[in-house]
């Protein structure tokens, strides 16, 4: 899409920062390039003339991301980051590959403040077209107010313009949608040659005031110092229209000849996939992120960009799915997936990268200017939509120098647990007994055929499979004689070198089971101070409590047990006063188990762990280690739930 202005001069709306519209721009030069009567001699940008050496150099950069921070008069006033979905960006590489000249034709203005207008989203002219996009846009800008600098503006660069038409064939020009919209106004209230008397005119005037008049200004005019750095990988995010991990893949796209058109909805698509790749580090974790799952998270997140008034999610809808779908962790790991950008240079230094936040930036170094390393107020040059910031509350995890602290700071005499998962695993100790002593029952139930009572039901099983007869079966259960006082829930059985941790924990009061365990290391990831993450990998309950021998103490090869699930069954079988035992697991206990539970003269129910949801089972198996009582005055501040 380009706007024809006259026969030589067409003009390209820009929306900064935004993808589509930098897209669109490399398709308009793409295909122009069979027709050479269509090519373009030149490029001509609405920015400041006192930007373009930097700019052209900072364009051939990249894909490595770098910035100018523009001081006025000695002040901060302005940055220019190189975004490479910006279209201004994009045309500034494109003139490079073509060996095209370049011109900047604005003054000084645009050091003044941002210029902020409020258009559709830019991903509306993927759908509706960019003619269509350029009318609404025209229409919507007709309700808002004009900047001050707008008819300044529209001058300056008419008369830039007509200086070029002198020097080259047909010319290309960048602009804002405001400024298109007034150079079109112009063009159409006369002649170009009009256009360029007024504005020699305007100069002429300026210049008739005088020599003095003419030293006076020369005393008082701008100095204008811009200088480049590289910027912060971390803080790439906010020198950026649109996600880092979008413009790298940008990036990755520009340098594959045969890559397909990209997909906004797709590339966060891809963000949860590449996270969960990332993420998944056990087999247990992959049913936890399914794709289903994934797929549940992009409704979500198209639903709240609805609401919202978008067309596409923004950072904060991204996280706040994925922290709704599958929890805090996985939302820290899709936020630092969604900020990361690919291409760093290994040569920049730390020191000398500039810092960017949301209004200020950070230069580096002391002295040399005055403000160096201190924050300072300065304006995105390639921002052009008011932001709102919002904040979202995430729990991260700490990283290695915290950790190193934490583990230096450990206390190995004292250890407890954390209270909601003592009460979420007591409740599922509860449902698992009510549903192994039903099962149980099953067991001894007999089937007779119908004669004069229905006792315990009808039992449709027996009743089909004699159907032929024409005889009712029913079923009569015995009454419980017993009751279950053991739960055994084995998470891995195939993996013991993962579990090192192997230990008893005893009731704290009467409502608790006596726990043994065995776990994954748990000084391996401490998540706060004083606070350690673990995962069991198989665990005996008994209730009502009372103290037992830790059943891990007894070798496994002198007991002859053959792997761990193996010896925490016996303690459980050893420890157990009923007649049996519950036993929750993926497979059925083998012929061992059996003969093992046979010699206490016991008899194990088997629970398929199908049988509970896998969210239940995922919250179940990963629990927290506090060093000491104290800790739990700040767990929960560390621990999500």
């Amino acid at each position: 899409m380009s706007i024809r202005l006259t026969d030589k001069i067409s003009a390209f709306p820009v929306r900064h920062g935004r993808a589509p519209f930098a897209m669109e721009l490399r398709k308009l030069l793409w295909n122009q390039g069979g027709n050479p009567s269509e090519r373009f001699d030149a490029f001509a940008f609405a920015l400041p003339a006192a930007l373009r050496r930097e700019a052209l150099e900072g364009a051939e950069a990249l894909p490595i991301i770098r910035s100018l921070v523009i001081r006025v008069d000695g002040s901060v006033r302005a940055y220019f980051p190189f975004d490479p979905c910006d279209a201004y960006v994009e045309a500034l590489r494109q003139a490079g590959q073509r060996r095209l000249p370049v011109e900047f034709l604005e003054d000084n203005a645009l050091f003044e403040g941002p210029l902020i207008q409020s258009l559709p989203d830019a991903y509306l002219a993927n759908g509706i077209g960019m003619d269509r996009y350029l009318e609404v846009a025209k229409q919507i800008l007709a309700t808002q107010g004009v900047d001050d600098r707008l008819e300044h503006r529209g001058y300056v660069v008419s008369a830039g313009l007509r200086r070029m038409e002198k020097r080259f064939g047909r010319i290309l020009l960048l602009c804002d949608f405001p400024l298109l919209g007034r150079l079109q106004e112009l063009f159409q209230e006369g002649s170009i040659a009009a256009l360029l008397a007024e504005a020699e005119n305007r100069d002429a005037g300026s210049a008739a005031q005088g020599a003095s008049a003419a030293q006076a200004e020369s005393a008082t005019a701008e100095t204008v110092d811009i200088r480049a750095y590289p910027v912060k990988p971390g803080l790439v995010y906010f020198a950026m229209g649109e996600l880092p991990f979008y413009a790298g893949e940008m990036e990755k796209e520009r340098q594959n000849p045969l890559a397909g058109p990209m997909d906004y909805l797709e590339l966060v698509k891809r963000i949860f996939v590449e996270t969960r790749n990332k993420f998944i580090t056990e087999p247990g974790e992959a049913e936890a992120i399914s794709i289903k799952k994934i797929q549940a998270a992009l409704v979500f997140l198209r639903n709240m960009a609805v609401q919202q008034g978008r067309l596409t999610p923004d950072l904060l809808d991204v996280v706040s799915a994925a922290k709704g779908v599958f929890g805090n962790a996985f939302a820290a790991k899709v936020l630092e997936a969604a900020r990361f950008y690919p291409f760093l240079d290994p040569l920049d230094l730390e020191e000398d990268q500039l810092e960017i936040g949301r209004d200020h930036i950070r230069e580096p170094g002391e002295g040399e200017p005055a403000d160096a390393g201190q924050p300072v107020v300065a304006f995105n040059m390639l921002e052009d939509e008011p932001k709102v910031w919002k904040t979202i509350n995430l729990k991260k995890e700490p990283d290695r120098e915290k950790q190193r602290r934490y583990r230096y700071a450990w206390d190995p005499r004292g250890m407890c647990s954390h209270t909601p998962e003592d009460e979420r695993i007591e409740g599922f100790n509860r449902a698992v007994r009510r549903r192994s002593q039903d099962l149980d029952l099953q067991g001894f139930a007999r089937t007779e055929k119908l004669t004069s009572s229905l006792k315990d039901g009808i039992d449709i099983r027996e009743t089909l499979r004699n159907w032929t007869t024409g005889g009712i079966y029913v079923k009569e259960i015995p009454p419980a004689k017993g009751r279950v006082d053991t739960v055994v829930i084995i998470f891995d059985e195939d993996n013991d070198d993962r579990y090192p941790s192997r230990t008893t924990w005893y009731a704290e009061h009467d409502e608790e089971s006596t726990l043994t365990f065995f776990a994954t290391d748990p000084l391996v990831k401490l998540i706060g101070p004083g606070i350690a993450e673990s995962e069991y990998g198989g665990l005996s309950l008994l209730f009502p409590p009372r103290p037992v021998r830790n059943v891990f103490e007894m070798p496994l090869e002198e007991f002859g047990f053959h792997s761990l699930s193996e010896q925490l069954l016996y303690g459980a079988l050893l420890n157990s006063e009923e007649k049996s035992v519950a036993y929750v697991a993926n497979r059925k206990p083998g012929l061992r188990m059996k003969r093992m539970a046979a010699g206490f003269k016991k008899r194990l129910v088997w629970v398929p762990m199908a049988s509970f949801s896998a969210e239940t089972l995922r919250r179940l198996r990963k629990f927290h280690i506090l060093n000491g009582k104290q800790v739990r005055a700040w767990a929960s501040r560390f621990i999500p739930e």
